[in-house]
């Protein structure tokens, strides 16, 4: 690579290429990155352009990396989070010695068991400093590679994507098919799946791991999705929604488990168990945890035994 080459390079370019790499689709890459997908292939084609190799190769249904392209993401990603992490800390340095820890978390995770862990975990250390960061599994675990968060908290990953990370089981959970009280779902006993089609069906966003558990259930079942579908990951619009309409969402337990305990949403009752999946923690692989990080796990591990019990 010439120097004026080199100078042409900008962190964008690692970065769009990291997350092409990560989701082996630009439409979905360009979603993560909030870009349209007309932008991300032009940032590829600059990268290509800067490095003089070509990059991606097109197929019907993604792409995939060329042997040039796997060599850069290695080190993109490398260089990445070590320049992320200088950045933290140098802008902390009067901080140094403060506990703190940033973590992502999924809508499962965020709505109930990382709250009390936070809140006993401040207890114990008022002057803990915690940064929540949310987003999709894909966006993530980008961002646990990168040293942008310590660790996540959710539904383990897909197998392409768990690559230099490890994960660490705290329980099991299942989807909910959940509604507001007084829905007509709410009062049968034995309602039929048949019977969602007559209901807008709120389900979590393309592309993210629990919406191909929710797509694989319905297609178990022989249901094509509804004509009035909701996508959406955030949980308070979700309940929002579902307090002002008929509408069904299709939930992680751990997300509305809560409501559903005091009366503000009500189970349908119909059986998910095979949409059960394993949920915990997701580090990266080989690297030393932090003090903050590790307090907060081992607060999340005991909140998990005491539920496990």
């Amino acid at each position: 690579m010439s120097a004026m080459n080199f100078e042409r390079l900008k962190m964008r370019h690692l970065q769009c290429l990291v997350m092409v790499a990560q989701e082996r689709n630009l439409v979905r890459a360009a979603e993560a990155l909030s870009l349209t997908q007309p932008a991300v292939s032009k940032t590829v084609a600059e990268l290509e352009e800067i490095v003089g190799r070509q990059l991606l190769l097109r197929r019907r249904r993604g792409v995939e990396l060329t042997p040039a392209a796997e060599v850069l993401v290695r080190h993109a990603v490398s260089a990445l989070r070590g320049l992320r992490e200088g950045l933290g800390l140098a802008m902390d340095q009067p901080e140094a010695d403060q506990l703190r820890v940033a973590v992502g978390a999924l809508p499962n995770m965020a709505a109930h068991l990382l709250p009390e862990a936070v809140a006993r975990l401040h207890v114990a250390h008022p002057a803990m400093r915690v940064r929540v960061v949310s987003g999709t599994n894909a966006q993530l675990m980008t961002q646990l590679r990168q040293g942008e968060i310590d660790l996540v908290l959710g539904r383990l990953a897909q197998a392409s994507a768990m690559a230099d990370l490890a994960f660490e089981q705290l329980y099991s959970e299942v989807l909910l098919l959940v509604v507001r009280p007084g829905h007509p779902l709410a009062s049968r006993r034995k309602p039929t799946l048949d019977a969602l089609a007559a209901y807008p069906l709120v389900l979590p966003v393309s592309g993210t791991l629990i919406r191909h558990t929710a797509d694989a259930f319905l297609i178990a079942q022989g249901l094509a999705l509804p004509a009035r579908l909701v996508e959406a990951t955030d949980t308070s619009f979700a309940v929002g929604l579902l307090q002002r309409s008929d509408a069904v969402w299709f939930a992680p337990q751990g997300a509305v488990e809560g409501f559903v305990a005091r009366g503000e949403l009500k189970r349908v009752a119909i059986d998910t168990a095979s949409t059960e999946g394993p949920v915990g923690v997701t580090v990266r692989r080989g690297s030393e945890t932090g003090e903050g990080a590790r307090l907060l796990l081992d607060t999340i591990r005991g909140i998990a035994a005491t539920r496990a019990a």
